[in-house]
């Protein structure tokens, strides 16, 4: 019995140390940056939130260099020499990784061995360089075609080739999730962006970001990256659902939701006190380019709409009154207005379900039904020449 006893705790005892080991594991980051000789170089954490300093070295006469450090799972490393020069490591436990490069930036080329996950980051940096190359020449051919005649011409060439630019960007993605869903350099490749624009979005290529969630959830279930990637996920998936059950609220035939508001004046305004008409309720922003071209062709047509017993009705989703009133002076709009100040935090965005898109459009019947909507100003314009032909 005693045996059997002494035989049960010395599995418990194996059982547990086996666990111990795998808590943490050592990395072994060498390499060489002689462009770097005596500067030195810094090793981050890449939270999910910010960056931690986790240890610094001084790149020798060689140009070598040596980090260890012990880890308790996967996550991103930054090695870094100053704020515009910096590479991103995707590390695991007992990886020994070397890394180069001879290039006075990171970003024009360096070689990762021994880290698979950095290997994959090293491969999009590569294909990331050369968009960059691409977006500048557009930038410099944009900047000195400034002033010429023939320069909206320009423009709308550039715009189509950056559109090809994008659009490469974002099969690249693709089909890097497509490869790799199940590795944490997954994330990093999902939120890129090219310039101040995001490659993927969060509703339009959400199976994508699900993709990653499932593979990653699989590979790697208690890594803080994966959960904050998981409950991200679903938020999106719960914003999607809420959308849809709004938009079933918001299908034509149904009653538009009232709105109550304060007009240029501080007075109360409400839609359904504005009954016994058709309204085109036209949401809309000071600061938006596009809802400004569409005054123009709103202002143009409104002096028939009102022959037809239609009215608009503005809603503004500005948060700077000066702006908005601005806007109202500048495009000489004639119609009614109004806005609760609170930009597109403001209660019309969910109850109308603009999801922060503007400018935005509802065609309202004289029974305060909703006939059609839409964020096409020239296809609310024909509609509503319907009207009277």
């Amino acid at each position: 019995m005693f045996k059997r006893y002494f035989f049960f705790i010395l599995i418990i005892i194996a059982i547990v140390s086996c666990y111990r080991e795998k808590e943490t594991g050592l990395i072994s980051i060498t390499g060489s940056f002689p462009k770097y000789t005596g500067e030195w170089l810094y090793l981050e954490e890449l939270e999910v939130r910010n960056a931690v300093i986790l240890d610094s070295v001084k790149i020798n006469k060689e140009g070598k260099f040596v980090f260890n450090l012990e880890i308790e799972d996967a996550g991103f490393y930054i090695l870094r020499i100053n704020k515009e020069n910096y590479l991103v490591l995707q590390l695991e436990k007992n990886e020994t990784v070397k890394v180069n490069s001879n290039n006075n930036y990171f970003s024009t080329g360096y070689q990762v061995k021994g880290s698979p996950g950095s290997q994959l980051l090293m491969t999009f940096e590569c294909f990331m360089t050369k968009q960059k190359q691409r977006v500048d020449s557009l930038a410099y051919v944009f900047k000195t075609s400034q002033g010429e005649p023939d320069f909206y011409d320009t423009k709308l060439k550039l715009d189509s080739i950056y559109m090809i630019v994008y659009n490469d960007q974002r099969k690249y993605v693709k089909e890097f999730i497509g490869k790799n869903s199940g590795s944490l350099a997954s994330l990093i490749i999902i939120n890129s962006k090219l310039g101040n624009n995001k490659v993927m979005d969060e509703e339009e290529d959400f199976i994508y970001f699900h993709r990653i969630d499932s593979a990653l959830t699989i590979n790697y279930p208690e890594n803080k990256h994966t959960i904050n990637h998981h409950n991200r996920v679903k938020e999106i998936r719960q914003k999607k659902l809420d959308s849809f059950i709004a938009d079933e609220k918001l299908k034509p035939g149904k009653n538009a939701p009232d709105i109550v508001i304060r007009d240029i004046n501080d007075q109360i305004v409400s839609l359904q006190d504005m009954g016994g008409q058709n309204i085109l309720v036209y949401f809309w922003a000071g600061w938006n380019a596009k809802s400004r071209q569409d005054n123009k062709k709103l202002v143009a047509i409104y002096d028939e709409l009102k022959e037809h017993n239609i009215e608009i009705f503005g809603v503004s989703l500005d948060e700077n009154e000066k702006v908005w009133k601005g806007a109202i002076k500048l495009d000489k709009l004639p119609w009614i207005q109004g806005s609760d100040l609170k930009g597109l935090k403001s209660p019309v965005n969910k109850a109308y379900n603009l999801n922060d898109e503007l400018p935005f459009y509802y065609l309202i019947d004289e029974e305060g039904r909703i006939i059609l909507k839409d964020n096409d100003v020239d296809k609310i314009i024909e509609k509503l020449e319907d009207f009277w032909r």
